[in-house]
């Protein structure tokens, strides 16, 4: 019974900033107002164990506070290991760190990853979503199509892909992820912006480079006798999106642990939010 109520504990703590998520534009700026935002800090990351140190204007927020600004965004409950957000002022973009995922995924079935597939299923979930956002007063959203595929980088040890987006009152964005591979699990960055903004030297890679595992929790520190995932990394790719593909890869088991822990794939909308954060900065950088 301990164990159970530890866990609950822990679960809260990471997934919740508040018994309700906000459903009103009155609830949404409180929560916002909430926030204890941190600048310049080398933040040690809970579930993770990592760090994160991004550079000077870029504002962080750590733990409930990260859990917080997304159930603001979008009207329901944080998914689990949400541990860290970044926000840019300067292009009112948004980051989001989850650590998610137990050992070592090997990379060999990558050629199994149906970009297809994966598309469809990101774009079923976010109109299914769309009644549940409207009536938390939130734009509903539209998948427009793939900006970038899901690709492997083997020398970061890094897949990233990206979609198109249409926010129903605001216009285009894009949501762009990149899961950074572990030793033990992996770290999922979320990236949320403008259109205009997506590309080389968007929020996300700054992201990436302001983020590492501990000494001897990276992707290379891997040694013979460690724990090893039961799914490899198409498998993985497939079953974080929700993709029906994962059922193809024989993945059932994989996608509904996933689902229980991070919920179908959605994409986030933004600008109302950011507005608001790109105001309160304005009128008080030290805020």
């Amino acid at each position: 019974m301990k164990s159970l109520l530890a866990a609950f504990l822990a679960l809260a703590f990471v997934t919740a900033a508040a018994a309700k998520p906000p459903q009103t534009e009155e609830e949404r700026n409180a929560a916002l107002r909430s926030l204890t935002w941190r600048d310049g800090e080398a933040l040690a990351l809970p579930l993770s164990h990592g760090t994160l140190h991004a550079p000077e204007g870029v504002r962080q927020l750590l733990g409930k506070d990260a859990a917080a600004l997304w159930e603001a965004l979008n009207g329901v409950d944080a998914p689990s290991g949400m541990e860290a957000s970044l926000f840019d002022p300067g292009t009112e973009a948004l980051v989001f760190f989850q650590k998610l995922g137990s050992g070592y995924v090997k990379l060999d079935d990558w050629e199994e990853v149906d970009a297809d597939a994966m598309l469809k299923s990101v774009s079923e979930n976010t109109e299914a979503d769309n009644a549940r956002r409207k009536a938390a007063g939130i734009p509903g959203l539209h998948v427009v199509g793939w900006r970038e595929k899901p690709h492997l980088d083997r020398a970061t040890n890094t897949v990233r892909w990206s979609f198109e987006a249409r926010d129903e009152e605001n216009g285009e964005l894009v949501n762009s992820v990149a899961l950074v591979l572990g030793r033990d699990g992996f770290e999922k960055l979320i990236w949320v912006g403008a259109k205009k903004d997506a590309g080389d030297n968007d929020l996300l890679k700054v992201a990436q480079a302001s983020f590492a595992f501990p000494l001897g929790g990276r992707y290379d520190d891997f040694r013979a006798g460690d724990k090893v995932a039961e799914y490899g990394i198409a498998g993985l790719v497939a079953s974080v999106l929700g993709a029906k593909v994962a059922a193809k890869l024989g993945l059932l088991a994989l996608a509904a642990v996933f689902a229980k822990k991070i919920g179908v794939f959605l994409l986030v909308p933004l600008f109302a939010a950011a507005a608001w954060m790109k105001r309160r900065f304005t009128r008080n950088k030290s805020g």
